[in-house]
């Protein structure tokens, strides 16, 4: 079960980095309440929030739609994204990156770059109104077919430097190798894209070894399972590959029964490198810092582990150097008070 955090310090004020959460699993009351949906909170958990345990991934994946089907136009992605910018910032978050498939907003006719329009409207929106910078990955999907997901690349290609700052493939990988858009993400390698990819949650040592081997990705989402293996592990620090792990999102979906059974902490002392990260919002209520109450409680992290975290996080965020530096010294300078 999902541990309990009381007498865990309060992080909210401690500066972070998220580099996995997705927008359509983190859709908030605030946002619907612009949208004219003046929801309920009881309500509202009853729609948009998976179960505390789902039997499988896909379980959880299908709990996505009532949110994704909320965002089919151009002012519900623009609202939802500020809303989440903000929703990010009042938990602490100093830099972001959200990532969707845009050829799922795609119900009520918007063409790819109006969804990208709105989204990128609302991301500068959130940024002007709370000083967060943010960029955009986004999404392939395993369960489509390639002709479907090329034109996502070649999207991301063309708003590159306005917004999205890498692409990425998800979508239920127990069921959907990723071999079928290994040729994807060969043009997403000639068109200069930093990549991510979902593997290593709901299948495991195999799906990592074809994604570290066909995709070539710098990121890997999620990558839990590779404790299964000592040659996937040895893989991943040879090649110095980032886990964007999300352990309470692992949880729900089932791939441990207990937040003691995540091998998060096995692996951050075996020297992987590795972030904490929501994956959703809504979907699995969480923050940030929440989870790190967690990992406070379970595991006994302190301000060297979640320091040394976030740090290397800002080292695989898809930015420039410069970026990295500003975004370090500001981790460092909030981090440095032990308490």
């Amino acid at each position: 079960m999902l541990v309990d955090v009381t007498g865990t310090p309060d992080f909210t004020a401690k500066p972070k980095i998220e580099l996995h959460v997705h927008l359509d699993c983190s859709l908030t009351r605030r946002a619907l309440h612009r949208l004219g949906n003046p929801i309920g909170e009881a309500d509202f958990a009853r729609v948009y929030t998976a179960p505390e345990r789902c039997s499988t991934l896909l379980a959880y994946l299908m709990a996505i739609e009532p949110s994704c089907a909320v965002l089919q136009t151009a002012g519900a992605l623009r609202i939802a994204m500020e809303e989440l910018m903000r929703a990010l910032a009042g938990d602490g978050v100093i830099y972001a990156e959200i990532r969707f498939a845009p050829h799922t907003h795609q119900r009520q006719g918007l063409s790819l770059d109006e969804v990208m329009e709105a989204v990128t409207d609302g991301l500068t929106a959130g940024s002007n109104a709370t000083g967060l910078h943010a960029g955009l990955i986004l999404c392939a999907l395993r369960d489509f077919a390639p002709a479907q997901n090329r034109p996502v690349i070649e999207l991301a290609h063309r708003w590159q430097g306005r917004g999205v700052v890498g692409v990425d493939l998800a979508g239920d990988e127990a069921t959907h190798a990723a071999a079928a858009n290994r040729r994807i993400f060969d043009r997403a390698h000639d068109l200069g894209l930093p990549i991510t990819v979902h593997a290593g949650e709901a299948a495991g040592p195999d799906s990592l070894s074809e994604v570290i081997e066909l995709l070539r990705p710098a990121r890997i989402g999620h990558g839990i399972r590779a404790i299964e293996s000592e040659d996937i592990l040895a893989e991943i620090k040879a090649r110095n590959l980032h886990l964007e792990v999300c352990p309470s999102s692992n949880i729900q979906v089932g791939v441990f029964a207990d937040y003691g059974d995540h091998p998060v902490d096995r692996l951050s002392r075996r020297g992987l490198s590795l972030s904490i990260n929501t994956d959703a919002r809504t979907v699995a209520p969480l923050t940030l810092s929440l989870e790190y109450r967690r990992l406070a409680k379970c595991f006994g992290w302190q301000t060297g582990e979640f320091l040394a975290h976030n740090l290397e996080a800002v080292r695989h965020a898809f930015l420039p150097e410069p970026d990295k530096a500003d975004l370090s010294a500001r981790l460092i300078e909030g981090w440095g008070a032990n308490d």
